[in-house]
């Protein structure tokens, strides 16, 4: 005797209702289609960003109902620390931090290289990691458990040369994921690292010519899109990813093969 079983098909409703969810680098770029992608699924979403014409049109296009939008420079504990703080004061709690602020390298090569280069793109890459998961762990371990997400890079993980600030500070984003996890599993605290390949964001312009902002370069044939980056931040937001940390997932049209 046979037996099957059957697995009934539901619709799919907003994934984030009743999640709040704070993104840094929110004010443009990969940041910008993540506020958005989460205010579409029915999250509140704290935006954060240094640069306060990008909120400013964030606030425009979406009101105050359910965004809160506010200047922060994420390598600053400072700051970082004021940001959490005043999600609480509005929302009442902490379900996701997306990190995904960050800042590009002007390709050169190492002797070329300053110091003031190294520090900065460390304390805004690294270091502001550090200084928010002090701050939210806590938030998160009296609140049951959250998901914390990392915008690392595929340099982080498959360096390319003249970018060795960058690609040291995003392969140290990524392990912080890994490591992050583990330490966090058992207060239900998952940790996870999207790592785009070269996107097609005002960003882009700012890292200078090289074949890793070549379009051909991807076996699919494109840039990654600030919408693709959105969808795979999306994924480890909800409750879809419920069973998955720890992962750093290349968002590359196949780059890393």
């Amino acid at each position: 005797m046979s037996t099957s079983t059957q697995f009934q098909v539901s619709q799919v409703g907003p994934r984030l209702t009743g999640k709040t969810c704070v993104i840094t680098g929110g004010g443009s770029g990969m940041g910008r289609a993540a506020v958005e992608r989460f205010l579409a699924e029915g999250g509140d979403v704290v935006a954060l960003d240094i640069n306060e014409e990008g909120l400013g049109s964030l606030k425009d296009a979406h009101g105050f109902d359910h965004l809160l939008t506010m200047r922060c420079d994420v390598a600053d504990r400072s700051s970082s620390d004021a940001a959490v703080d005043a999600t609480l004061d509005r929302f009442g709690k902490l379900d996701v931090y997306f990190a995904n602020a960050g800042l590009p390298f002007i390709a050169k090569p190492i002797e070329e290289t300053t110091d003031a280069e190294w520090d900065r793109i460390m304390d805004v890459n690294v270091k502001a990691l550090f200084i928010a998961a002090q701050k939210i762990v806590p938030i998160m371990k009296e609140g049951g458990g959250g998901s914390i997400i990392i915008t690392a890079s595929m340099a982080g993980l498959r360096p390319r040369p003249n970018l060795l600030p960058y690609t040291v500070s995003k392969g140290a984003a990524a392990h912080m994921a890994k490591a992050l996890a583990i330490e966090l599993a058992p207060d239900l605290i998952r940790v996870n690292a999207v790592c785009p390949v070269a996107a097609d964001t005002p960003m882009l312009r700012q890292f200078g010519a090289g074949d890793h902002i070549t379009p051909n370069a991807t076996p699919l044939g494109r840039l990654a899109s600030a919408e693709d980056v959105a969808a795979a931040a999306l994924y480890f937001a909800s409750d879809d990813g419920g069973f998955i940390t720890g992962v750093t997932l290349p968002v590359d049209g196949g780059r890393g093969i």
